[in-house]
């Protein structure tokens, strides 16, 4: 039943949500005890949901909604939070609210609750609208204080001097201008006339026009620096931004970039201004599961910058609590790995022949042993029919022979038979012929090197076990959590061999260290974390030919951020102009070593020929062992023939004389 007192106020109300809430999802009305009236039958909701401030308590038993799945959820993450919140985030979440009604004083309340539970709340809506309805006479404080009436763009305020007015101002909030002035104020923009339903002037009460000039309102931007996404110089170059880092006494820094020119070019069309926050050094910092954060994502989270760039992954936890934009680039994480070094092991003689042709080499040395055991034993049986014929003499001779034979030796024993004539001439030949095969090899590991396999691709890493290093968890976010269902086993060996290490360390072990270090691969062929790279550095690592994995880029931008349907569109029109391929290439030119980012590049196809090189030590290491076993069993013989000439000798002397 409709009050005579509340009646023209309740003509207005319905005529704002009929003509601009009917397209929403869900409207939500807090209701107040002092303006008891119901719609008229014209207002035409989607839904409507009724949030009764006085008896909500006692609502939870009767709600249809379960809230103990969600109360359990957020005390498992150790957040706080009060019914209010609780019943407005079970509101935006399930009814999906995107209109809000509120009267008198729930206005404050309503304003700091909505702006937690929309963060509370994964789902969201990237314009929802707001109506306020007040009247003077009751009003005690300000309302409009809070931080939401200051970012938020859709608040619509409806000003009666008394409940039974006839006449009605219509106010929404200045929003454009400094950030640092009044952009909360409410300023007039129409006048409804309950009397003849009309409003003066009769304008769209929730145009977005002031989105199309912002009148030099600031963007606040955390950046680090990152090359070439993000250029942070401290050197007095134009142009200087303006910079709020407590740390920077000038105030003004160069920052610039691939993804910084975005915001200037969206600020040149939309008449905003760009200032920066250079306060954190700790590059992009990581989310907590109870909506707090560190680095540039805490800066977001605490309200102190509007958006934070730098080669931003599309990390699925920072979707929890604050909002990303569309796709800037194409982010692969890649790795300089230790170049191949040259094989010297003490497997060098073995190594012109593979274990099967050795094997051949030992079945062929076999058979002309036995070859020529069998002619000498014959010779010495049937040719020269000595008295007592020797098997062992016989197999020596094979033995020796062959040995000989194999490293171009002669034998000194005398040979009758035609047959074994015959045997060692073709013996010879097919020796001479290994053996000259042998030598070429041989010259030619020695003088053209051998290398060993890089760790240069996923699979080469997986299985050289080889650890590698950034500054950073945030390199292996996407990759090591478990929330993922990653079971991967080489993806899962390669985070375990991840490490973190300072910049400075680094640059350090770059130079000499067995280690991988992370790089990312741009789209256009670049890369970024290249600080430790030097001199000594490029001489040692390689690309890899792979990606470990590849990611796309966004900014990341505040819950409810009213430029981001604009934004996005901007980075649409900025990749289809070809704008994203110019800015790569022109910040890499402007900013960075250009030799350097070919040099890392061309090393993914370096095979380090350098064509003979010198004889050194290095060449003739597999050369000692087979030279200590000779000489040991050398010293063995030696040993045991002394040996045995002694017990002979000794023996002799006691053997006395017969008489």
């Amino acid at each position: 039943m409709i009050t005579t007192e509340t009646s023209h106020l309740s003509t207005v109300i319905s005529i704002i949500l009929n003509s601009y809430f009917s397209s929403l999802t869900t409207t939500c009305i807090l209701w107040n005890k002092d303006f008891d009236f119901s719609w008229p039958s014209e207002v035409n909701f989607n839904v409507q949901l009724y949030i009764n401030p006085w008896t909500l308590n006692e609502t939870f038993s009767r709600d249809i909604y379960n809230f103990t799945e969600q109360d359990e959820q957020y005390h498992r993450d150790g957040i706080f939070y009060d019914d209010w919140i609780k019943k407005y985030v079970a509101a935006i979440a399930n009814t999906k609210c995107e209109g809000y009604v509120v009267f008198q004083n729930d206005i404050p309340r309503f304003a700091q609750t909505y702006r937690k539970a929309s963060v509370y709340s994964i789902w969201r809506s990237y314009e929802p609208k707001f109506l306020f309805i007040y009247t003077k006479e009751n009003q005690k404080e300000d309302y409009f204080q809070d931080l939401l009436f200051k970012n938020a763009v859709n608040i619509l305020a409806i000003e009666a001097e008394y409940k039974n007015a006839t006449h009605f101002n219509i106010k929404r909030n200045k929003f454009v201008g400094s950030v640092f002035g009044s952009p909360h104020e409410l300023l007039k923009i129409s006048k409804f006339d309950a009397l003849t339903r009309t409003f003066e002037p009769n304008v769209d009460l929730y145009s977005l026009q002031k989105l199309q000039n912002l009148q030099q309102r600031e963007i606040i931007v955390g950046v680090f620096d990152y090359r070439p996404l993000m250029v942070v110089d401290y050197h007095q170059r134009l142009p200087e931004t303006y910079d709020h880092a407590a740390d920077n006494p000038r105030h003004l820094v160069h920052a610039n970039g691939t993804e910084m020119r975005i915001v200037h070019g969206f600020c040149e069309l939309y008449n905003c201004s760009v200032q920066v926050d250079t306060s954190e050094k700790v590059e992009w910092g990581q989310f907590y599961q109870n909506y707090t954060a560190n680095g540039l994502l805490g800066m977001i989270v605490d309200g102190k910058t509007e958006m934070a760039l730098g080669g931003m992954f599309t990390w699925h936890i920072s979707y929890r609590t604050i909002d990303q934009s569309t796709f800037i680039g194409r982010s692969g994480v890649t790795c300089l790995v230790p170049k191949p070094t040259r094989i010297s092991t003490w497997a060098l003689p073995i190594s012109p022949f593979t274990y099967t042709l050795w094997l051949g080499v030992m079945f062929c040395l076999f058979w002309e042993t036995m070859a020529l055991f069998s002619a000498k034993y014959f010779e010495e049986r049937v040719v020269t029919q000595a008295d007592n014929p020797s098997l062992w003499s016989s197999f020596e001779f094979g033995f020796t022979t062959t040995l000989k034979l194999f490293i171009s030796q002669s034998s000194r024993r005398e040979v009758i038979s035609q047959t074994i004539r015959v045997i060692l001439f073709a013996c010879y030949m097919i020796d001479i012929i290994v053996t000259s095969i042998y030598a070429g090899g041989l010259s030619s590991i020695l003088t053209l090197p051998t290398l060993e396999e890089a760790a240069d691709s996923v699979e080469r890493l997986y299985s050289h076990n080889l650890s590698w290093t950034a500054t950073s968890y945030d390199w292996i976010t996407l990759i090591a959590d478990d929330d993922l269902g990653i079971i991967d086993p080489k993806i899962h060996q390669i985070v375990t061999n991840y490490r973190i290490s300072t910049r400075e360390e680094m640059r350090k072990k770059a130079k000499t260290e067995n280690l991988g270090f992370a790089v990312e691969r741009m789209a256009f062929g670049h890369f970024g974390n290249s600080h430790f790279l030097t001199p000594e550095a490029r001489n040692h690592l390689k690309l890899m030919v792979d990606d470990i994995y590849y990611v796309f880029t966004v900014a990341m931008v505040p819950r409810m951020w009213p430029h981001l349907p604009k934004y996005n569109d901007f980075i649409l029109a900025w990749h289809s102009s070809g704008m994203s391929k110019y800015w790569e290439w022109k910040m890499v030119a402007d900013y960075m070593n250009a030799n350097e980012q070919n040099q890392v590049m061309k090393s993914m196809y370096n095979k380090k020929d350098a064509g003979p090189i010198k004889l050194d030590m290095k060449n003739f290491a597999g050369l000692i062992v087979p030279w200590l076993v000779g000489m040991i069993m050398s010293m063995v013989v030696f040993a045991v023939e002394w040996f045995h000439y002694w017990w002979n000798k000794k023996r002799g002397n006691r053997v006395l004389p017969q008489p």
